[in-house]
């Protein structure tokens, strides 16, 4: 067990440190220096590729062409995903190379340590991929459940490329055959990958899924809840508050985010912008849908001080009103359109199914054959 030692650990520090790194990111860009989250990220993933090429160097009288062929396919995927599939931020793209770097790491480890415990290099590769693949979306729903993060499924593909990523650096270092694996180890493969399949999915369900709320006079919005299950949450949070407000920022890693608060907040932020920009329509509609849909967070959540935190002042209401600002039935809002999305019914179930499909002929007494 002593070989899985190393992973294991990089794995549980992954998880872990997840709601702690929210705050220190937030720190470092509010009281030390923005600039911080693009410098240590880069010079860390660079002086890993550093000690990569070292180890490389030092093995290399024990490689073979086909060594060398598998590390450089590791290279260039590495490249596509630190370039391709960046998001454009520069802080953010950072932050996704240490994901390629840990997540590679880990899948690498895995993947020795299962060849060395004598399973086939087929199998090792799947079980290192998947595992890795796994502590990615265990992080997310960390992520998903504090308030000092944000769960993000594509967080996950990305987690789960660089677990690919390092199988294929890994087939490099320490070899690579064909052997057929074992009917156990299918068998294993197999259960992993319905885990990792059931894993993702419910992860996309509670952080993306949601639905498209219609209303004949409002408009419609996003919501990860249905317009009665948001009536419930409303008595729920007003028996609730005053007896114990959520909390203020910033908050604590260990503090657990209320989504329906935090589904709120992002239409108060569309509200309080359109304001700012004279976008009248815009901030009439999103205090319309606030007073019909979320008027818990309107009248209950306050301030250290005892003030409201969500209401809108009665001289910005006014002002509206001078206006002539109502809200239309054809009003689309923009609140959580890139974090909520809307899926027929139907397209969920199918997937899911579809995903589960490889496993099949993995529990068959015989691999098929030629």
């Amino acid at each position: 067990m002593r070989r899985f030692a190393a992973p294991s650990l990089i794995a549980l520090w992954i998880v872990g440190s997840a709601p702690f790194l929210g705050r220190l990111t937030r720190w470092i860009q509010e009281d030390v220096d923005r600039s911080l989250l693009v410098i240590v990220p880069t010079i860390l993933f660079w002086g890993a590729a550093a000690a990569f090429v070292v180890w490389i160097v030092r093995a290399s009288r024990r490689l073979r062409w086909s060594n060398y062929v598998a590390l450089g396919a590791g290279a260039l995927w590495a490249m596509v995903q630190a370039t391709a599939l960046a998001r454009g931020r520069p802080e953010e793209s950072a932050l996704e190379r240490m994901h390629l770097v840990l997540y590679g790491v880990v899948a690498l480890l895995l993947y020795r340590a299962f060849l060395r415990g004598g399973r086939s290099a087929i199998a090792a590769a799947f079980f290192a991929a998947i595992l890795a693949s796994l502590v990615g979306v265990a992080d997310e729903f960390v992520q998903w459940l504090f308030w000092t993060r944000v769960g993000d499924f594509y967080d996950c593909v990305l987690n789960a490329s660089a677990a690919g990523c390092g199988v294929v650096f890994s087939a490099g270092l320490f070899g690579f055959d064909f052997r057929a694996p074992g009917l156990g180890e299918r068998k294993m493969i197999a259960v992993l990958w319905l885990w990792f399949v059931a894993a993702s999915f419910l992860l996309v369900d509670r952080t993306n899924l949601g639905r498209l709320i219609v209303d004949p006079e409002l408009g419609s919005f996003r919501s990860y809840y249905t317009a009665s299950w948001l009536k419930h949450l409303n008595e729920d949070r007003r028996t609730r508050w005053p007896a114990k407000q959520p909390p203020v920022p910033p908050f604590q890693p260990w503090q657990i985010q209320d989504h329906f608060l935090n589904e709120a907040t992002w239409h108060v932020q569309v509200r309080n912008e359109a304001f700012d920009a004279d976008d009248w329509a815009t901030a009439a509609a999103e205090q319309a849908i606030l007073d019909r849909y979320y008027p818990s967070v309107l009248e209950e959540v306050r301030n250290p001080d005892g003030s409201l935190r969500h209401a809108f002042p009665m001289e910005r209401v006014q002002r509206l009103q001078e206006e002539g600002a109502a809200p239309v039935a054809s009003y689309e809002s923009s609140a959580g359109g890139n974090r909520i999305w809307i899926w027929p019914r139907f397209l969920a179930p199918v997937l899911f199914l579809l995903a589960l499909l490889p496993a099949i002929p993995l529990f068959r007494t015989r691999p098929q054959t030629g």
